[in-house]
């Protein structure tokens, strides 16, 4: 395990009583996040739950960060604080990785671990300190010319955020939630600007597009560190048994409700 603490201080790592894992068949959803018949047929999926909701998996999730292997390396930076518009204080801590596979479920889980939770961007001024804390180009993955047949154009997936949609449905805009349980009455999603420099796609790339494919996000989807959102599968940056290319991620952001425990 490669774990390092920017603080260099002592981490208590809490009990994940509301984390579980168990054993389940291939769904529809997996194969849409890439994984083909032929890539998962040697493979159960198990279920991870989450913030109160079940994600499927069919990879190995770790519960909390005394368990990640020697080859995912997870950087915590310091902890900031925030004052909220409704006037509570929270607490940020950006995770840097530089082995880019740390999914968001696996990020959701390290996150509970530590008594905090992927976090929530409920206003503006919210979103503003949250990219903030991650407006470093190391924190952004690029999609290579030739890694996909269609390009990306070299856009960005930038740090994961607790949203994750949940209605099953097709329709890209509808059922997205904050793990946290806040409401989601604030929304910052990239929209089209073919400007060639932030944005380089010539295809309409505004967010959310993933037709109920796309269950999870974070920053990103133009060519430069952007504060506005992007969705992506839940298989970006998964540990292993990456069905076809979904993309690869080098961070995510914790939100803490209290100061957290050193």
């Amino acid at each position: 395990m490669k774990f390092f603490n920017s603080l260099k201080t002592p981490i208590i790592f809490l009990a994940l009583s509301s984390i579980y894992f168990t054993a389940c068949t291939k769904t529809p959803d997996m194969e849409m996040a890439g994984a083909t018949k032929t890539d998962m047929s040697n493979y159960k999926t198990n279920t991870v739950t989450v913030g109160g909701y079940d994600f499927q998996v069919d990879y190995t999730v770790f519960k909390n960060f005394d368990e990640i292997p020697d080859d995912m390396t997870v950087q915590l930076q310091p902890i900031k604080s925030f004052t909220l518009p409704n006037g509570k204080t929270h607490y940020y801590q950006a995770a840097y990785v530089p082995t880019k596979n740390v999914s968001w479920v696996q990020a959701a889980v390290l996150a509970e671990s530590l008594g905090g939770y992927l976090a929530s961007s409920t206003s503006l001024e919210e979103n503003n300190f949250l990219f903030s804390l991650v407006n470093d180009e190391k924190f952004f993955w690029e999609f290579p010319d030739d890694y996909t047949p269609d390009s990306h154009y070299r856009i960005k997936i930038g740090p994961f955020l607790g949203g994750t949609k949940v209605d099953g449905s097709t329709e890209s805009k509808t059922g997205w939630v904050w793990l946290s349980g806040e409401e989601w009455n604030y929304e910052n999603w990239a929209v089209n600007l073919d400007d060639g420099v932030t944005d380089k796609d010539p295809r309409d790339n505004s967010q959310p597009n993933g037709r109920g494919r796309q269950t999870v996000m974070g920053f990103g989807e133009l060519n430069v560190p952007v504060s506005t959102w992007g969705d992506y599968f839940s298989g970006v940056a998964q540990y292993e048994n990456m069905g076809r290319p979904l993309g690869y991620n080098h961070g995510f952001i914790i939100e803490y409700d209290t100061v957290p425990k050193k």
